[in-house]
């Protein structure tokens, strides 16, 4: 090797190597993508279908006791997460539309950092837009999944909770690996 500037055939090499550094990246991330919209498509789906078997057999009120402590209920919840701002469904759907927006950007954009976000960020995602269509469509979200002393809640619901939990978990790993490496 000389002393001197890079030769061309080192250049060369670098910059191949460089390249195919950012395709298998490139397909990591179009992997991940899918696997993100498989979870959003699956979670948005299942809640979907529920909500529309629940809406056509029982009426709002009305519930089903499976267990001692859990219940197939139908309930209207014109607010957010625990029936948090009722009355308001179109203030919080422009709201639920913004913060989609800048969620799917942040997911999008962390894919390539742990298969969790894929995964999570696809469920968390999937349940967001089951929620914002039902407020979009029926002015409320139906509720199906009805604990003992825990408010009625649906499938999209467990997507967002269990969604952003994994990605929190992704993050925290990866922050935990970067302080030992």
């Amino acid at each position: 090797m000389s002393d001197g500037p890079v030769d061309a055939e080192e250049r060369g090499t670098g910059e191949a190597v460089a390249a195919a550094t950012d395709r298998r990246l490139q397909r990591l991330w179009r992997r991940r993508l899918v696997v993100f919209i498989v979870f959003a498509v699956v979670v948005f789906v299942a809640d979907q279908i529920v909500k529309v078997a629940i809406r056509g057999s029982l009426e709002v009120g009305e519930k089903v006791e499976i267990l001692p402590f859990f219940a197939i209920s139908h309930t209207e919840n014109d607010g957010i997460a625990f029936g948090l701002f009722p009355g308001r469904p179109g203030l919080v759907a422009a709201l639920t539309a913004v913060a989609l927006v800048a969620i799917g950007a942040a997911i999008l954009s962390m894919l390539r950092s742990d298969p969790l976000v894929a995964i999570g960020g696809g469920a968390l995602m999937g349940g967001s837009i089951s929620n914002l269509i039902d407020r979009a469509v029926h002015g409320e979200v139906t509720d199906y999944l009805d604990p003992a002393r825990w408010p009625a809640l649906n499938i999209a619901d467990i997507g967002i909770v269990c969604g952003a939990a994994a990605i929190v978990f992704a993050l925290l790993r990866a922050d935990e690996q970067r302080g030992t490496d």
